[in-house]
């Protein structure tokens, strides 16, 4: 009798255990508050191309919401997924197969399954691994980045070749007069990660398709494609669009290395429409230098400008000679509209490369980064500031003077709007009607370097007042010429250094300075160099 009741007892808790473990059933109730049914995952690397094939199995709940694929190059994918990447997300619970495409060669890649029911309960698949094969032993498909090959020109130009990858603008989204385009990208984004297609047959790739096409690489002037593509095989559909790489606008001209965001989604923050062009275009800054926004997707956005593009994301482009963004839709842009009277401008326009500035009397807005920030300098009215264009060199800066520019920092991406003066032969911008600050925390233009002969008065320096400049092992040659200011030489010549800073060194004639850095200045006849702070003067 004791054994059977044993028995018994045994296969009680094995029942309970078997309930325990498993998920809801087809038949359950829904919202029964049981994680979904866990799928069984397995991921298959092709033996010859860079893609993973992912198979899982089915869930069989009825309250099934969603699958969501996830991609990493470290195991652990459940427990974490700061480094995971989403890589498809079905809500049919059919959907049970996906193709990840483009991925790089000879890597270990992690995939796990997140299902979610609709209550928002989720359970997770084992994890599965899989390893691309080494390109050079297969010959398979290229990547975008394999294409693009870190340079102006591919080193496939001519070539019939096969790329996969994910498609990030849909055949038709961009206008053409013939034909169509649509854009394709490596899964990951980031640099040389995207590549233009070309032809009639692209004009029914949606964003998410995940293909394999073959063309002729092109160079078409001087943008990288794929032309007239004469086969594609669809792989999949939904798959996540790489995140938008984060650049500032500079980073969309040549200067700023524009080449590698050629056929990228990317993304800049916080810019100032500065002027409109034609065709379309109009010009934008952050305060890193300008770059243009052009009309090949189709958005309602009405440029005008002042206005700020907190956000605006986009293909980088190269056509007619010039780089630019090209928004998809109206979801590629958010704006807040208002600023100054007419065109924005450069210090470097202000300036107008002459003593007394184009625009003199005139109200004009203006855009630049700070390097003196509101208050740094003495006043005894109102409050200094000091912008300069991202770039720096000659005729880049430009004094500020109103209460208005008190608020403003160091590192500040501004645009101002005042009127002109040449204030006892100083170029300021004064009267100031709007002070914005657009973003903050940009990198200060690197300050000139010069000898102290070229900022003697008697060399006339005018291209660098309002601009930062720098003069290194230097002698304080004289200690007092009066109302706070000496001087100092490097054997070219004595300039001027004042005071309007706030710091605390005591010059001797005969004192060794490694550097001083400053802000050219012009008052009472002469130019000078204003060091801010103790941090300018290196003893």
């Amino acid at each position: 009798m004791r054994t059977r009741s044993g028995i018994k007892l045994f296969l009680l808790a094995a029942a309970s255990l078997m309930a325990v473990s498993c998920g809801d059933d087809e038949q359950g109730p829904s919202g029964s508050g049981t994680n979904p049914t866990a799928s069984t995952l397995e991921a298959n690397a092709s033996a010859t191309v860079n893609s993973v094939t992912a198979r899982w199995t089915g869930c069989p709940d009825a309250d099934f919401e969603e699958y969501r694929l996830y991609r990493s190059t470290q195991p652990g994918i459940a427990g974490d997924q700061t480094g995971a990447v989403i890589v498809a997300t079905h809500t049919s619970a059919s959907d049970t197969v996906f193709t990840d495409t483009g991925l790089s060669w000879s890597e270990t890649y992690y995939y796990a399954l997140r299902t979610r029911d609709t209550e928002g309960l989720v359970s997770w698949s084992n994890e599965a691994t899989a390893v691309t094969p080494d390109s050079g032993a297969t010959g398979g498909w290229l990547t975008c980045a394999d294409v693009q090959g870190g340079a102006a020109s591919s080193p496939y130009e001519g070539q019939v070749v096969t790329v996969t990858g994910v498609v990030t603008v849909g055949g038709g989204e961009f206008y053409t007069s013939s034909g169509a385009y649509a854009v394709l990208s490596d899964p990951e984004g980031g640099p040389w990660s995207g590549l233009v297609l070309y032809g009639d047959s692209v004009g029914r790739l949606v964003r998410g398709d995940s293909i394999a096409i073959t063309g002729t690489v092109q160079e078409h002037f001087g943008m990288t494609e794929l032309g007239y593509p004469t086969s594609i095989l669809m792989l999949g559909t939904g798959a996540a669009l790489p995140a938008p790489a984060a650049i500032s606008t500079n980073n969309l001209t040549d200067a700023g290395g524009a080449e590698q965001w050629e056929g990228v989604l990317v993304e800049i923050t916080d810019a100032v429409i500065t002027s409109l062009g034609t065709y379309g275009q109009f010009e934008v800054n952050d305060g890193s230098g300008a770059c243009l926004v052009d009309d090949l997707g189709s958005y309602s956005y009405n440029p005008a400008v002042g206005d700020t593009l907190y956000r605006a994301a986009g293909i980088g482009w190269y056509s007619f000679d010039e780089w630019k963004l090209e928004p998809r839709d109206d979801d590629d842009l958010e704006v807040s509209s208002g600023g100054g009277p007419g065109e924005v401008l450069s210090c470097y326009q202000v300036q107008g490369q002459a003593a007394q500035s184009p625009y003199v009397g005139q109200i004009v807005s203006v855009t630049g980064i700070v390097t003196v920030a509101g208050g740094e300098y003495y006043s005894s009215s109102q409050g200094y500031s000091v912008i300069e264009d991202a770039g720096g060199g000659p005729w880049s800066g430009l004094v500020l003077f109103d209460s208005d520019v008190l608020s403003f920092a160091r590192g500040d991406s501004v645009v101002v709007t005042g009127t002109v003066q040449e204030y006892y032969g100083m170029t300021e911008l004064s009267y100031i009607t709007d002070a914005r600050i657009i973003s903050s925390g940009h990198p200060l233009p690197a300050p000139q370097d010069l000898t102290t002969g070229a900022l003697m008065t008697s060399a006339d320096p005018e291209e660098w007042e309002g601009v930062l400049v720098r003069v290194q092992n230097v002698t304080v040659s004289n200690d007092s010429l009066g109302y706070g200011q000496w001087s100092v030489t490097d054997g070219s010549g004595d300039c001027i250094v004042d005071d309007l800073g706030d710091y605390t060194y005591e010059p001797y004639t005969g004192d060794s300075i490694q550097s001083i850095i400053g802000v050219c200045f012009y008052s009472f006849s002469e130019f000078k160099m204003e060091p801010r702070d103790d941090a300018d003067i290196d003893i």
